[in-house]
């Protein structure tokens, strides 16, 4: 038997192509992460990024004895495999800065954004640390959707989305601005304290300090004894594990030795299908390829595809096809 442990993109891409495997997730419903800051912002419904999953083992993996070919859930429960897809997602990489676990709110999964959605009701002074897709679309759509609002986003880096092109990098800044966000670029953020976060520019007061930086693969990881690279579990060109043949990693949480997969969507999608397809005898290469990156901002969509800026209406239709097919993966026969 081929058993998935995690769902999310990958693992669900992975069980569309075999139904007959075996999907353990710690939850019973599908999230459609790339669209949990519309649903904190107020564009959403809960019932818009969450879908029920067909079939699905509840339950939360504490351990996998790769020997055995055991996988050992929190409540006790041993299942056995021939082949497992690992596919565990991603976590935020709260930064090492004094401050950050105690005061930083995250937005990771369904209950980070159901809090923060009420927090950003209840407070008037909102610091967003990163600058990049996420913090661009927090502050973007705060402002634009939730009046009264003091919003103050840190960006260490001298550009807003610094892996996205100059042109989207300068829209974004530029409607930003418009909205009133006040951009502190080329600023680092040195201590989160309970109303304030103190940075390299002086010290900003804060009722609300989001953190929208960087992911890194689930620490779970390392409790599997498994060769890994910040957390990611280290495949070949294969997405076979690089120390036991009979196991696979898809999407955020598996990555190549010397160069890292791109943590997206798209690119869970097609690992998640190649996976399985290889766990099911096939050998085909992994070649991660990131199509298109959108940002919304209220009614405004502009970003990447491919290696082109777009924006206007053939922004929102690539965003709007994107939303559509997330939607169907976990309905797909």
């Amino acid at each position: 038997m081929i058993v998935i442990v995690g769902g999310g993109f990958a693992g669900i891409s992975a069980y569309n192509q075999n139904k007959n495997s075996l999907l353990i997730d710690k939850k019973d419903y599908f999230l459609l992460t790339p669209w949990i800051i519309d649903f904190a912002c107020g564009l959403k419904n809960i019932d818009d990024i969450r879908v029920k999953y067909e079939k699905v083992l509840v339950g939360e993996v504490v351990k996998i004895d790769f020997n055995e070919r055991r996988i050992i859930l929190s409540n006790g429960q041993s299942i056995s495999y021939d082949k497992v897809i690992i596919s565990l997602g991603h976590q935020q990489n709260l930064p090492r800065l004094k401050g950050a676990k105690e005061y930083a709110h995250k937005i990771e999964n369904l209950q980070d954004a159901l809090e923060l959605k009420k927090r950003i009701q209840e407070v008037r002074d909102i610091v967003i640390i990163g600058g990049g897709a996420s913090g661009v679309e927090l502050a973007g759509n705060i402002a634009s959707n939730v009046t009264g609002k003091r919003i103050t986003l840190i960006q260490r880096r001298d550009r807003l989305l610094p892996t996205m092109t100059t042109a989207s990098s300068n829209t974004a800044k530029k409607i930003l601005t418009e909205l009133g966000v006040n951009l502190l670029l080329g600023v680092e953020a040195l201590e989160i304290k309970k109303n304030s976060v103190l940075t390299t520019h002086g010290e900003i007061k804060s009722e609300l300090t989001i953190f929208a930086g960087g992911l890194k693969g689930p620490v779970l990881i390392d409790a599997f004894q498994h060769k890994n690279k910040n957390h990611r579990l280290i495949v070949d060109e294969y997405l076979k594990s690089v120390e036991h043949k009979n196991v696979f990693g898809a999407g955020d949480c598996a990555t190549f030795e010397e160069i890292d997969i791109p943590m997206s969507a798209d690119v869970a999608v097609s690992s998640g299908r190649i996976s399985m397809k290889n766990a099911l005898g096939e050998e085909i290469k992994f070649k991660p390829k990131r199509i298109a990156t959108i940002i919304r901002i209220g009614d405004k969509f502009f970003g990447d595809f491919g290696e082109n800026y777009v924006e206007g209406n053939t922004a929102k239709l690539l965003r709007s096809m994107a939303y559509a097919e997330s939607l169907m993966i976990p309905k797909m026969g």
